[in-house]
């Protein structure tokens, strides 16, 4: 709930991320709160903004209207804010306001433009972000429950304009505007993290990979997918590179995967205390496994696998070998077998790569899967 002006600015700089990671965004807050001016004034700041009021749209405005070309075929023609999303050489978006008013027909033409950037034959460029707004269904105009396949293409933060804010914005007349972002230089390595801890996390809850609430009101908001903790890894590590609070991060994970399921989560990502990957590969014998949780065990590996794959050598290779044989021998094969097992599938091991005499240990799982190597490359 915002109700100061810190919780404000925290959910405008959620939603900033979002629009920066290209990840779609929906606001949910009552009518005449600020949503549409909040998304409008990025072009403070350059961009491009294509507002659509949805329900003054037909499904045909997002699919494309069938038009008979000279060659007697059939193309799928763009409306005109399409084509100038295409055409715009710079940072867009795509916001689509009153979203909640969309009867499930629109909703489902939308998921192609919010998925794979295309509306009608026209291909949108990677530099168009998608939000849209929304009044919740009991004081939206005519308003829709969100179908679970355009609820999980979201992600769903609460906006609410608060009396701090609206009373200092209406004396000096200066509005805070949305900030966005430029990829942040280490990006790519806090986001291979993050991937790591969903991944520990999800071989701990399997049930919660996805699931999907019962009750219609549940299903349009948000829960977790694989999509949705796609979502919630990429926001987090873009959250923690531009050096958001840590509310912020808390926001984003659960407008992507839900209140309960990101307090599950974190409380798990608090309690880890994980060695550092590189130092692993620095020192295969000296990891630091005994008496581990094999929850602990399997992401501290994980992370040695993604470390390997962002830099392989052979010699590093060799050494992730290594580290899961040390962790074998500690706290049993079953959470370094399935590091393993992508170790040596194609692709991952780099040529003239050795295989350490270590493996060894896990010749049995790794001759029922049929992926026992060689020594030799």
């Amino acid at each position: 709930m915002i109700r100061t002006r810190t919780d404000y600015e925290n959910a405008l700089q959620a939603v900033g991320i979002c629009v920066s990671a290209r990840i779609p965004v929906l606001l949910w807050g009552n009518p005449g709160e600020g949503k549409t001016a909040v998304i409008e004034s990025a072009r403070d700041a350059g961009w491009h903004v294509e507002s659509l009021i949805i329900s003054h749209y037909e499904p045909s405005d997002f699919t494309g209207l069938p038009v008979v070309t000279p060659a007697g075929t059939v193309e799928l023609a763009p409306p005109g804010w399409a084509v100038r999303l295409a055409e715009h050489t710079g940072p867009s978006i795509g916001f689509l306001d009153e979203f909640s008013t969309a009867s499930p027909a629109l909703q489902a033409a939308a998921l192609r433009p919010l998925t794979h950037y295309e509306v009608g034959s026209k291909q949108l460029p990677e530099t168009v972000s998608w939000v849209a707004a929304a009044n919740p269904s009991d004081v939206a105009a005519a308003g829709w429950e969100l179908a679970a396949p355009t609820a999980s293409r979201f992600v769903h933060l609460d906006w609410t304009l608060p009396l701090e804010v609206y009373a200092e914005g209406l004396v000096t007349g200066s509005w805070p505007i949305l900030p966005v972002y430029d990829a942040p230089a280490r990006l790519a390595e806090v986001t291979a993290a993050e991937l790591v801890l969903v991944s520990g996390f999800l071989r701990a809850r399997e049930s919660q990979l996805s699931s999907i609430p019962t009750d219609a009101a549940s299903r349009g908001r948000a829960f977790p997918t694989p999509r949705t903790w796609d979502y919630a890894a990429r926001l987090s590590a873009f959250a923690q590179a531009v050096g958001a609070p840590v509310a912020v991060r808390r926001l984003l994970i659960t407008g992507c995967i839900g209140e309960a399921v990101t307090h599950e989560f974190l409380s798990w990502v608090s309690a880890l205390d994980l060695p550092d990957p590189e130092d692993l590969l620095t020192d295969p014998a000296a990891a630091p496994f005994k008496n581990m949780r094999p929850d602990r065990v399997y992401v501290t590996l994980q992370g040695v696998l993604s470390a390997v794959a962002r830099k392989k050598t052979p010699e590093r290779w060799a050494d992730a070998i290594r580290v899961c044989a040390a962790a074998g021998e500690a706290v049993g094969l079953d959470p370094a077998v399935p590091v393993v097992r992508a170790l040596l599938r194609d692709g991952m091991r780099p040529s003239g790569a050795s295989v350490p005499s270590e493996i060894s240990v896990f010749a049995p799982a790794l001759a029922l899967a049929g992926l026992l190597p060689g020594r030799k490359s």
